[in-house]
């Protein structure tokens, strides 16, 4: 707006001094005058808006990250993939992405710089309730440092507001979209912001970021991908991903507390933090069901939703104060509370092309009876897939006997295995819409053979052996 009104007072000029000087005058005007337009747009065009500023700056400091998984935990699948994400540490070569991204499975990973060929990546840390993950690089690896982002940590933007997503959308490298934020929402699960901006496959894991103040808002993670809707694209409000990021920097555990408290969600399908039933140990932390936490720490440190609670605690799970409202009174509850299981810690068996691993929290919490290992993945072709075992089946007993852990999961193996026999199986699975039951109760044969742990030090083996010549 301000160049064209500068243009238009020169144009103005132009014109008074042409009516004085006369028709061959008239002729030098013009042309001056239109050189002088020329100019001006020339020159305006040349000053970036804070938008091109900011996705400039973004391909400094956003990745592609490819990555391959073999052997995949229940969140993933078997094959390669890739997504994005951005260097919050040069000087650690630490990237921030997605958890989807950096794999909840043993994986491998490596990233690269615009214009530049990929190198390896190791996972740091990854969040078991956050789409969230810490991956490094070499910082050897580069021939300088690149540029670092400035976060966000303070504040969810206001709807409304401009947003930029960056990454590879659909395999196109380095692409920026726009939109505006259009919400902060709980009904997905962990507290998501909602955009407008377009967020495809391979954008996962890059910045969502402020088109106003250039800081990095978000970390893009899904989208609603039904064919009938548009605009719907969610990405991890930058607050909490600088609380985990602090408590790395800091050598804290930033992991979230375990999913021993189950919370009523209301008529809309938002989170509350009314506990519907709790299952923490006695002498840990007495909630009580129909408590109401409505802060952490102080009465002033309110917090609205399950994620809010899991920034709180996040680093304090050893020393915990929450003020509950109890009936008609707040009343203060004190203990302890059980980290959740670390990502980069599981292990797994896999059984005759069945991966058995520990049972997820949504599975064998609402389950009268708990059971500790869960069917995690079925290799393609495999005896287990032959005897129809399937995803998210709860193993039940081995040989007719309960299996409390992989340890003893794999001493029914060596049993069989030594009196040269199969093992019988028993499985508790979802039933099929067929049959009237929720869940059902299988027996199946599988063969005591194909036995392979899968845990950091097997995966480590299986690296080195594919890196000799």
């Amino acid at each position: 707006m301000a160049a064209n009104r500068i243009v238009s007072l020169v144009l103005v000029q132009l014109r008074q001094r042409l009516t004085a000087r006369g028709a061959h005058a008239a002729g030098r005007t013009t042309r001056y005058g239109t050189l002088l337009v020329g100019c001006a747009v020339a020159h305006f065009a040349l000053a970036q808006s804070p938008g091109e500023q900011a996705f400039a700056g973004a391909r400094k400091w956003t990745v592609q990250i490819r990555g391959s998984v073999s052997r995949p935990f229940i969140e993933d699948q078997i094959g390669s993939y890739y997504g994005a994400g951005l260097v919050v540490d040069a000087k650690r070569g630490w990237i921030l992405t997605n958890a989807h991204v950096a794999s909840h499975s043993y994986a491998t990973l490596g990233v690269a710089f615009a214009d530049l060929k990929p190198i390896r990546a190791e996972r740091v840390y990854v969040d078991p309730h956050l789409d969230l993950a810490v991956v490094a690089y070499d910082p050897k690896a580069l021939a300088t440092q690149p540029a670092v982002p400035e976060l966000d940590c303070e504040a969810v933007p206001p709807v409304g507001h401009p947003v930029g997503a960056f990454g590879h959308p659909w395999g196109f490298r380095f692409t920026g979209t726009r939109g505006i934020t259009s919400a902060v929402t709980s009904r997905l699960g962990p507290t998501m912001l909602q955009t407008d901006a377009p967020i495809n496959e391979g954008n996962s894991g890059g910045p969502l970021i402020s088109l106003e103040t250039g800081k990095v808002v978000g970390v893009n993670a899904a989208k609603v991908s039904e064919e009938e809707v548009e605009g719907l694209s969610f990405a991890v409000p930058m607050p909490y991903a600088c609380t985990i990021l602090h408590l790395l920097e800091n050598d804290q555990d930033p992991s979230p507390p375990d999913r021993l408290v189950d919370f009523a969600v209301d008529e809309y399908g938002d989170q509350t933090l009314i506990v519907a039933r709790s299952r923490l140990a006695a002498g840990s932390l007495a909630l009580r069901v129909g408590d109401q936490v409505i802060a952490v720490g102080r009465p002033e440190q309110t917090v609205a939703n399950e994620t809010d609670l899991a920034d709180a605690l996040r680093g304090k799970l050893g020393d915990v104060a929450l003020f509950v409202r109890r009936g008609d009174a707040i009343v203060k509850v004190t203990g302890s509370w059980p980290p959740a299981a670390r990502i980069l810690e599981r292990r797994g068996l896999m059984v005759a092309g069945a991966l058995f691993a520990d049972a997820e929290p949504m599975t064998r919490g609402h389950l009268a009876q708990e059971y500790a290992l869960m069917v995690h993945h079925i290799e393609p072709g495999s005896d287990a897939e032959a005897a129809a075992i399937q995803q998210f089946d709860l193993l039940v007993s081995v040989d007719h006997q309960p299996v409390g852990s992989l340890e003893a999961l794999y001493a029914a193996i060596e049993r069989a295995r030594k009196e040269n026999r199969p093992l019988q199986v028993t499985l508790l699975e979802f039933a099929s819409e067929a049959v009237t039951e929720l869940f059902v109760y299988q027996q199946r044969v599988l063969p005591a053979e194909d036995v392979e742990w899968v845990t950091p030090d097997s995966n480590a083996a299986r690296r080195a052996a594919r890196a000799k010549p």
